[in-house]
């Protein structure tokens, strides 16, 4: 039974307060030991999940970004609550995605590679909150989300909106359509199709069932294609060569011409500004089909970008603040004061706990805590926030707080000391041995390894739930091949 996995036994309450002590980023939603916040209305809201890939905080307006790139996602803050301190647990698309539906650090879900799905024996927000009566629906744009890697566990409807790679795709297809730095899905403009699914689902709904809507836009992940007139809304006089296709131009590079760095930052934000068009659209046919009155709209990214503020471009690389904070944005008129930001830091994982709350849903163990005092202007203690990278055989971590990061970027490396509150461009780490901040270097790792080992505890307590691996069968090979993804010496 459902209820019986969401609810934890007392083995596993056991286990987890002996295997995590004092954690402050590991709690037991509605299981005691939490501070009571103002309690959430007793109606169950309509619910909207929005994640936008790849988008920085620090390209919309309402952050302070010059260029006006995100007019509607600028008014839905001000009239709603925004986050100035919001964290990912990691620099790409899959794991982030898989902790922002779990509630569950990247160590302890495990989805951390390519070749992997999340095993499902992990309890995800689609089946909390089916679980009490709400209707679960998701759209999707771009490859990671895809159903092959357990991102549509829970749902009741969950569709592709790719052109390149529908639902029915075979998994090891979309697995290398996914890891593919410049495959046919970085090309895809997937937002209209997103759209029109929504609107679809709205014109078409008949159930009186509060409901869930998951939606994931692609278009502001890597190639910067906007369709016009975003293509040249933010760079008109622009007359050179360079493209958008950043993995592929080799032009885009460490030390390109300034000129031609700041048009690739243009078509960036052409596909922001195109994305917020979508996202305004979207919302204005859901109120029209009257279901906005009592709806809690969230806006976040799964990750950032970097354009060379650490020598590299694209993201998956590093755990810096260009790729590890995202924008984050709820709005709820209705119950919640309009025009309030929020400076406390935040991260991904509180996501799912929130929609606990918010719900009365059954408690389960999450690695965040719920957002709801924040969101009622109560106060919470300081929570740090992990961050992991495993992807390709990388062993990075960082601890995260709102003005110091302790930054591990291998096994065999020392972590440094990051001093956000001097030095918010990360550009002088404080590494071993520096005698004026080694306490607190010291200090800091020490909380790093101490929170890695409670997120693998953590795992434990839930039964080693290890993601599971994606077979290559022989009708997959032979579809690879005919799309030109494998050759005979792959096997």
């Amino acid at each position: 039974m459902l209820l019986d996995r969401i609810c934890p036994t007392p083995a596993v309450v056991a286990a987890m307060r002996a295997g995590l002590g004092g954690f402050i980023g590991v709690c037991l939603i509605g299981c005691g030991g939490v501070k009571e916040a103002p309690e959430p209305p007793r109606q169950p809201p309509d619910l909207i999940l929005i994640s936008i890939d790849s988008l920085r905080p620090d390209h919309l307006g309402s952050y302070g970004y010059p260029r006006n790139t995100s007019p509607f996602l600028d008014r839905l803050a001000a009239e709603g609550i925004r986050f100035e301190n919001a964290v990912s647990t990691t620099s790409w698309t899959l794991p982030s995605h898989a902790a922002m539906l779990t509630g569950l650090y990247d160590s302890t879900h495990g989805l951390v590679d390519n070749g992997l799905t999340l095993n499902d024996g992990h309890v995800t927000l689609a089946e909390v909150l089916g679980a009490v009566g709400y209707e679960t629906v998701g759209f999707f744009g771009g490859p990671y989300l895809h159903p092959v890697f357990g991102m549509g566990q829970g749902f009741d409807s969950y569709a592709s909106c790719m052109t390149t790679t529908p639902d029915e795709a075979a998994g090891e297809e979309v697995r290398r359509e996914a890891r593919q730095r410049r495959g046919n899905s970085h090309r895809d403009i997937t937002g209209p199709r997103t759209l029109e699914a929504v609107r679809s689902w709205a014109d078409s709904r008949q159930s009186d069932r509060p409901f869930f809507l998951f939606v994931h836009l692609w278009d502001v992940h890597y190639d910067f294609m906007p369709p016009p007139p975003y293509d040249t809304m933010f760079d008109p006089a622009y007359e050179g060569s360079i493209s958008g296709r950043l993995m592929s131009d080799p032009n885009i590079r460490p030390g390109m011409p300034a000129r031609d760095l700041e048009h690739v930052l243009a078509l960036y934000d052409g596909e922001i500004r195109f994305t917020d068009e979508i996202v305004a659209t979207m919302l204005g046919h859901l109120r029209k089909r009257g279901l906005l009155e009592d709806t809690m709209v969230v806006v976040t990214a799964d990750h950032g970008e970097e354009f060379f503020e650490h020598r590299d471009k694209g993201h998956h690389k590093h755990l810096f603040d260009e790729v590890l904070k995202v924008p984050l944005v709820i709005w709820w008129p209705s119950v919640l004061p309009g025009n309030q930001v929020v400076t406390d830091q935040v991260r991904l994982v509180d996501l799912m706990p929130t929609f606990v709350e918010i719900t009365r849903a059954s408690p389960l163990p999450l690695a965040g805590r719920s957002l709801w005092p924040l969101l009622r202007g109560e106060e919470l203690a300081p929570a740090p926030a992990l961050a992991e990278l495993m992807i390709d055989g990388q062993s990075q971590r960082a601890l995260r707080t709102n003005d110091r990061k302790i930054y591990r970027p291998a096994d065999d490396e020392g972590a440094f000391l990051l001093r956000l509150d001097d030095d918010p461009t990360e550009s002088r780490p404080i590494s071993p041995g520096t005698t004026r901040f080694e306490s607190q270097r010291r200090q800091g790792a020490k909380e790093l390894l101490t929170t890695f080992q409670r997120a693998l505890a953590l795992k434990r307590a839930l039964g080693e739930r290890e993601a599971d691996s994606l077979e290559l069968n022989d009708e997959m090979r032979a579809r690879l091949r005919s799309l030109g993804y494998l050759t005979d010496s792959d096997g």
